[in-house]
Parts: C-alpha cells; structure tokens; sequence
C-alpha cells in the first residue's frame, strides 16, 4: 500500500487495566481462559502506541474495504510509525468460512471485520474471542449523534447466545441501509415525484408498469436479495421494528407469524403477480441487476445503498437514493453501522488495534468514506458527496439517524435462514408456496436452530 503523511490524532488518555473474563461452566462450548483488556477512558495517545515498540498489527478485511483501507493504513503508519499494518484481503465467502477459526487461534489478527447474527459474531463472543469495546466507543465519542438501534446488532450477552443488549462487540465505519434507488429522467418522464412511503411507491410501479417500464429491476440468482433485501424492505413498511429484531434475535416465544409479516408476503405476492419485477429475475445475479439499472433498465431498484457506489461511476447525477415511511410514519430500513470490524481480545497490542478502528470511525477519516460513494457514521454534516446520487444518500442517512430505526436482516436469525428466505421467497412469487407455507418454512428453521443453540 502506498503511504502518504497524516496529522496525529493525539490526545491524554488514562488506561486502567480490568481482567475479561471469558470463562463459563464446563460444557458450554466457551474458553475458560481470561485475556487481559486495557480499558480506556480516553483516547490513546501516540506515546502509548509508541510504548509497544517496533510492532506488526494484523488486519484482516472484506475486499470491499480495500480501497478504504488503502487510505487508512497510510495515515495510519505515519502517524504511528512504529507499528507496520498486514492487511489480508478475502472475498467476503472466503472471510466468513475462516474469520471464526483464524480469531480463535494462536496466530488471530489483531483487527478484523466479521458479520453480525450468531454464526460469526455470536459465535467468536460465546468463544470469548473479541474485546468489548464500549470503553473506546465512549472515550472516542463514536456514539454522539447516532441512534441507539444502530448498535443492537453489535451487542451482546456474555455467553454469546443472545443479541440486542449487553457489552459492544463491533462496530462499522460507513452505514449500509436497505433503501430504494430511483432513477431521475425515468421519474421525470412518467410525471413522478420520488416515493416517501410504501404508498407512494405502489402508484410508482403501477404508473411505470403502464407506461412500458420495468418497474424494478432484480437479480437473484444468489436467492439472498428477493428474500433477505426486497422480502426485508416490505417487513419493514408493516410489521413492528421490535417485534422483527426480537424474532431474529431469538428472543423467547418469538414468532413470525404476525399480522405486518403476513401483509409483507402477500405485498409481494401481489407484486409479482403484477409482473413488477424484471423478467428473468432468477437468473441474473446480483451484480448483473445493478449494471443493467446502471444502463437504464428499471425505474426502481431494492437494495443496500453499498450497491450506490457502482451506479455513482456510471453517473453520479443520473441516480438518486431515498428510505420509505413505514406505515407507522418512521423511517425505518433493515442495517446498522455497515460490516462490523472487532478488536482480538488476544491481541497483545491492543492500544494499537484501538487507535486503528478510532482513526476509521474519526470525523477526520469521514471524507474517505464519502469519496468513496459510502455513508461514514461520523460527521455527515461535514462531508462532501460525489455528486447528486451520493448526495441523496447523505441526506437519507441523516434523516435516519435523526428519525428512525434499525432493523436487523432477517437471516441473521439463523445459520440457514438465508437459505430458507431465498428458496421460500422465489417460491413464493412463483406462486409455488402459499403464504402459510413460507412462513412455517421460515419459523421451522428458526425454531430448530433455538432448540440447538439453547439446549
């Protein structure tokens, strides 16, 4: 990576040194060793990264933090100049199929992202892998500013079998929001304003539909994006956010049999009845979908707003990107604070690890972010966008954090879940499986994973 020079971010800071006990009853699948944390009360400084020596901290990441990172790691080593930065790469199926095995050994990176849900968070949390870090996110004021439901996804109980309350456990440096992306002459043409609610958006499609228009445009040929993103999105419009994040979590007695879930499937039954969606949907994948949105192929597309960089550099101004109210009047869309990255609760450098993921999340690493066409949690006042599209997402993100909720993804709720959604999702609109069979499809998944984890 190349390396340019950066202003230090240096402030005192008082370490005191606490004991995390990762030990459990015998039988529970947990280490029974203790890792020591330097718990902080205010952000580390220089001298202290400068204390640990000539040191290598390893990072590991998703591909699609590599152009991120490339920014990151310059800064970063020149303001801490003893310490060299090892980045490993991985495709994002690569990283989740080792990230669990290579933090619980004796060689685990320093700093690494990882996934929320229990197969990879709550599973490197019960194996005691990860170092909580409320402490950094208070002593660095992260928090400030954004929404409470943003971190539930990252917290955890001690023992790794629950989500939604307890310690931090991660935390992501650009906001990923499901969302609805429009594109502008399209709208214009058909005399259109751009959708505020799912109201909105239902005379939206029917207008393009009669005007000789795909209404939205959808690759699914990975299954995972009609049944965790589009599946997601309606949820969000009529079933309670609570109620949702207490079923994925696993929470007691949880169900998802209930009146706003039921009004989502048959939302989008009736869309594909209606022949909403691009044909040959099933067979085009993902990435397929957003390149033939980005050459004008469909009024509307369902998705992460991460897909918003791909159709920045085809134009940056031809597209544009908005939330829609729920019926309840709340914005409210399925995501939190982007891919998590954690701290090793090995790591035997860990001021280091800790001034890396503060300078990522800093107001003054938030423009590399926006550069990049992403959403940086910090300071989106104070950011420039790329153009009109990314611009769009800006203002979105504000109004979330300002008026809204998270949501978390619907296969978080399980190890297969992603499975199950998708096939029961396509079957769905294929009118091969009824409403009551997708659901006791999904809640049969659900139930036996609860059954596994708790027994």
């Amino acid at each position: 990576m190349n390396r340019t020079k950066s202003r230090p971010l240096a402030a005192a800071i008082g370490i005191t040194t606490a004991i995390l006990l990762a030990g459990c009853a015998p039988g529970s699948g947990q280490r029974t060793d203790t890792a020591e944390v330097e718990e902080i009360t205010e952000p580390v400084t220089v001298e202290q990264v400068a204390d640990l020596g000539d040191v290598t901290l390893r990072v590991w990441a998703d591909a699609g933090e590599e152009s991120m990172l490339d920014a990151l790691v310059q800064q970063y080593e020149e303001t801490y100049d003893n310490v060299t930065v090892d980045v490993t790469i991985k495709g994002w199926d690569d990283l989740m199929g080792t990230v669990v095995n290579a933090m619980n050994g004796d060689n685990a990176p320093d700093v690494t992202n990882g996934n929320q849900g229990f197969a990879i968070m709550g599973t490197m949390v019960k194996g005691g892998m990860l170092r909580p870090i409320d402490d950094v996110i208070s002593a660095y004021g992260i928090d400030e500013g954004l929404p409470e439901s943003g971190f539930d996804s990252m917290r955890w109980n001690a023992d790794g079998t629950q989500w939604g309350s307890g310690s931090i456990y991660g935390m992501g440096g650009a906001t990923q929001p499901l969302g609805l992306f429009y594109n502008r002459a399209k709208l214009d043409a058909l005399g259109l304003e751009v959708p505020d609610s799912i109201g909105e958006l239902e005379e939206a499609l029917a207008a393009a539909k009669a005007g000789g228009e795909t209404p939205i445009q959808l690759g699914n040929s990975d299954q995972y994006p009609l049944g965790s993103h589009v599946l997601g999105i309606l949820i969000n419009m009529y079933a309670a956010p609570a109620k949702v994040n207490e079923w994925i979590a696993g929470g007691s007695d949880a169900s998802f049999d209930s009146p706003g879930i039921r009004a989502a499937l048959d939302k989008l039954a009736e869309w594909g009845e209606k022949g909403y969606f691009a044909p040959g949907y099933d067979g085009r994948s993902l990435d397929d979908a957003v390149g033939a949105y980005g050459e004008g192929d469909g009024v509307f597309f369902l998705g992460g707003s991460f897909n918003g960089s791909k159709l920045a550099a085809v134009d940056p101004d031809a597209f544009g990107y908005t939330l829609l109210r729920a019926e309840s009047g709340e914005y409210v869309t399925t995501g939190t604070f982007g891919t998590p990255w954690h701290i090793s609760s090995k790591s035997s450098i860990q001021p280091a690890a800790i001034a890396f993921l503060s300078m990522m999340l800093s107001e003054d690493f938030a423009q590399t972010y926006a550069d990049n066409s992403r959403l940086p949690v910090a300071d989106l006042d104070g950011v420039t966008a790329t153009g009109s599209m990314h611009q769009s997402q800006l203002d979105a993100a504000q109004a979330l954090f300002a008026d809204g909720a998270f949501v978390g993804y619907l296969d978080w709720a399980t190890p297969t879940m992603q499975r199950t959604l998708g096939a029961g999702a396509q079957e769905l609109l294929g009118g091969q499986m009824s409403v009551d069979e997708f659901i006791e499809s999904v809640q049969s998944d659900w139930s036996d994973y609860q059954t596994e984890r708790t027994g």
